[in-house]
């Protein structure tokens, strides 16, 4: 077994096609397929099941995808380290990074920018998987960093939180809604007054959000469940309801009337988190350095 044979399986799983894999890995389908099956021989085990119209993972091969993208990423940061050692940042940067972080934190495109400048060789990887899970990504090694809509108190333990923004939460309605000439508005009322439109439940602005309505007391009914905080105001505007979004997600919005909400702690944060106490990768470790310089203040939970 080698990191070859390794990067293909957890290539062809990825991929789900032999073909897809060769021409991801930059190798001949026919070499591919041949350091597979030979590793199949080697462990006496059927990684995949192929047929003429489809590759799917087999049971061993589940057993070994976790021990393989383990041992790939060991062997990417150890070549990192080493090239660190020597001055030069490479390997991979993982990110995750919540919608609004951009809009609500200039301060980290801004950062993004110089860090790709300075550090051309890093590749960046960026997802989106709502703020909770991407912490507990973090936390468990398979991000390096992730900006987050959540607190600090907010976060798993054995990560540090580094505040960025905090905004408040306003509410959006269409022109024709029934408070859309209030200045400001309780959320018992925006309640009250119809249906709302949230975000996902895995996401910081929805942990936000729930929280503003629990010190109200106040329940609300949700009829849709987005996955952006634009396609949540863009809904408000269609008149399917009201919704809460930090200000900066519906400045300019033509199609919103921006209501007041009553509630001074109703806010949205933007965060980074890293494993405690600094990212395992030099990349990583170079990207906060980075962003220390700019001015993150780190929060310690745990």
């Amino acid at each position: 077994m080698d990191l070859r044979q390794l990067e293909y399986v957890v290539a062809v799983a990825e991929e789900g096609s032999f073909t897809r894999a060769a021409a991801r890995c930059h190798v001949v389908q026919s070499a591919l397929s041949a350091q597979v099956a030979r590793l199949e021989r080697e462990l006496g085990v059927t990684l995949f099941h192929r047929t003429s119209r489809s590759v799917r993972v087999a049971p061993a091969g589940e057993l070994l995808l976790p021990h393989a993208r383990l041992l790939l990423h060991g062997a990417e940061v150890a070549r990192a380290e080493l090239n660190a050692f020597s001055g030069v940042i490479t390997g991979r940067l993982r990110l995750g990074m919540v919608g609004t972080a951009g809009r609500g934190a200039p301060l980290v495109e801004q950062t993004l920018l110089a860090f790709h400048q300075r550090h051309p060789a890093v590749e960046i990887a960026v997802q989106d998987t709502g703020s909770r899970h991407m912490a507990d990504l973090v936390r468990a090694g398979d991000l390096d960093l992730a900006f987050v809509g959540l607190f600090a108190d907010q976060v798993p333990s054995g990560v540090v939180h580094h505040l960025l923004a905090d905004e408040p939460l306003v509410a959006v309605v269409t022109a024709t809604h029934s408070l859309a000439g209030c200045a400001a508005v309780s959320l018992g009322e925006l309640a009250a007054a119809g249906p709302f439109i949230d975000m996902r439940g895995e996401s910081g602005l929805r942990l936000q959000v729930d929280a503003a309505f629990d010190r109200a007391g106040v329940e609300r009914t949700v009829v849709f469940e987005l996955g952006t905080s634009d396609a949540v105001v863009r809904f408000a505007g269609l008149g399917f309801g009201a919704a809460l979004v930090p200000a900066s997600a519906a400045d300019g919005v033509a199609d919103v009337v921006v209501l007041t909400v009553e509630d001074p702690a109703a806010r949205h944060p933007i965060g980074l988190v890293h494993r405690s106490p600094a990212p395992s990768t030099p990349s990583g470790r170079a990207f906060l350095s980075l962003l220390l310089e700019r001015g993150a203040t780190p929060r310690g939970n745990g």
